[in-house]
């Protein structure tokens, strides 16, 4: 449920409830417009980039040490963003619109809202179809290198549980942010389990890429992806020390974000 997957494609729903609020939006402004309360939409989609660069340039200002260049700060695939900095940019854009705009002053308003409360219904309702997500499951593991780890034992200290491939592009790029948080954390514990490949495959790759993470697991046979009903790679389950899952991102993880799920599992 945390992502819609559609063949290959996995698709965060945070954009789609974007757009479907907007859409909404757009059909009441054209409602509002025949009904001769002005034109307002032609202002939404403004409003809608402002608030989304705001929230953007907030999240990058607040973790602005974990990006290095101008390049690394548009990149969104890691969808770090504060929602409360795009609410507030953009009512505030609503409310200027509307005082410059005389004839928008019931459109905008009416058009933007009803946009927002769409977004934050389906937010809502989304939560609360969300399943429970298990703990940590009665599984042993391999440890790339040899030995056996039980999922179980890792409790008692917030964990970053990392489910990757070296098949998937996403998953490679992240790879080195990971590797170096768990060399550096020492409150938090990061494990990279490798779904579905051999241990000569994972070795190969990580010995070419130059890497050395401290903890690796093996998972050929996806027992935890399925477990915990992830849409694909990379997943990243961030887990507090009673081996709840507290938070679980699907896809690319930047510095920022990863360091963000740490924070709120208590490791900073």
């Amino acid at each position: 449920m945390d992502a819609l997957r559609i063949g290959p494609l996995v698709l965060p729903w945070g954009p789609l409830i974007l757009v479907l609020g907007y859409t909404v939006a757009v059909f009441v402004a054209g409602a509002a417009q025949r009904k001769g309360q002005g034109h307002a939409e032609p202002a939404l989609l403004p409003l809608l980039v402002l608030a989304l660069v705001v929230a953007r340039a907030v999240f990058v200002a607040q973790h602005l040490a974990n990006y290095p260049t101008m390049l690394s700060m548009l990149d969104i695939r890691d969808r770090g963003f504060t929602p409360v900095a795009g609410w507030a940019a953009a009512v505030l854009g609503v409310a200027f619109w509307a005082w410059r705009r005389p004839t928008l002053r019931r459109s905008l308003p009416m058009s933007a809202a009803t946009g927002a409360a769409v977004i934050l219904a389906a937010g809502a309702l989304l939560q609360a179809v969300q399943p429970p997500r298990p703990p940590l499951p009665q599984l042993s593991l391999q440890r790339l290198g040899g030995g056996e780890v039980a999922l179980r034992s890792l409790e008692g200290k917030p964990l970053v549980l990392n489910l990757w491939a070296t098949w998937c592009p996403p998953c490679r790029r992240e790879l080195p942010t990971l590797v170096q948080a768990a060399q550096r954390e020492h409150n938090v514990r990061i494990v990279l389990v490798n779904e579905g490949e051999s241990a000569q495959r994972v070795a190969d790759f990580l010995h070419r890429e130059k890497l050395a993470p401290p903890e690796v697991l093996l998972d050929p046979d996806s027992r935890l992806l399925s477990y915990y009903q992830s849409p694909g790679l990379p997943t990243t389950l961030f887990i507090a020390a009673d081996g709840k899952v507290q938070r679980m991102h699907i896809g690319e993880l930047s510095a920022a974000t990863l360091q963000q799920g740490v924070a709120e599992l208590g490791g900073n």
